[in-house]
């Protein structure tokens, strides 16, 4: 016969016993083995973020500024001088997004330079008098400033109309852009601590690009200027 304190130890084994035995309650409980945690899937944040490529900040433009460089441009940028900041597309190679703060300009059929006008993009509308045409004109902001964006082409070359990045005695130096019979651009205009500064994407005039066109645009609202 037990003594009364070996019966106590195996009552209270067998109360042991039955306490494992009886599952915990709630949809709260633990089991004692912790659950597998399964990965963590990117944000659709992230995603979105490395779809729309990296940030530049511009080294010598005149007018800085950080922009959101596309993953159709190659990075980074051809060229970031004083005034002129410019990207080249992937493909094709026709497509180029140009950032440019002109020294000075040529008005169509006229060989003398002169400095960017106030009213730039009153000029640049007059210009549809020798030739240019303008569609699907808005008003924008670029962080901010008011701006004016508009498609823009030519049937015949219109040299230094947009104006040159150096202070130069001809329309046909490399250092002036203008209307090209080739070339379809969307471009905006706004002004910036008394400088005008014109931001285009160029396409082919046969077949204009417009998911480069809507890049652009898109790019156009990262743009912040320093």
């Amino acid at each position: 016969m037990m003594s009364t304190s070996q019966q106590r130890a195996v009552i209270l084994s067998l109360l042991a016993v039955a306490l494992l035995a009886v599952p915990s309650c709630g949809g709260g409980g633990t089991t004692s083995s912790p659950a597998a945690t399964a990965p963590t899937a990117p944000t659709s944040a992230s995603s979105a973020s490395s779809a729309a490529g990296q940030t530049y900040s511009s080294k010598d433009f005149v007018v800085p500024l950080t922009v959101t460089v596309d993953t159709a441009l190659k990075s980074p940028p051809t060229e970031d001088s004083s005034h002129l900041l410019t990207w080249d597309a992937v493909a094709p190679e026709i497509n180029k997004v140009r950032f440019m703060v002109p020294v000075v300009v040529f008005r169509p059929e006229n060989e003398t330079p002169e400095a960017p006008p106030e009213e730039y993009v009153k000029f640049l509308m007059a210009q549809s008098n020798s030739g240019a045409k303008f569609s699907k004109v808005s008003k924008i902001t670029v962080d901010g400033h008011p701006a004016t964006l508009m498609d823009a082409t030519t049937n015949q070359e219109l040299a230094g109309s947009l104006g040159c990045t150096e202070r130069v005695s001809s329309k046909h130096d490399d250092s002036c852009f203008g209307l090209q019979p080739d070339y379809y651009l969307r471009l905006a205009v706004t002004n910036v601590d008394e400088s005008t500064l014109l931001v285009w994407a160029r396409t082919g005039i046969d077949n204009p690009d417009q998911a480069f066109q809507a890049m652009f645009e898109r790019m156009l609202t990262t743009v912040q200027l320093r």
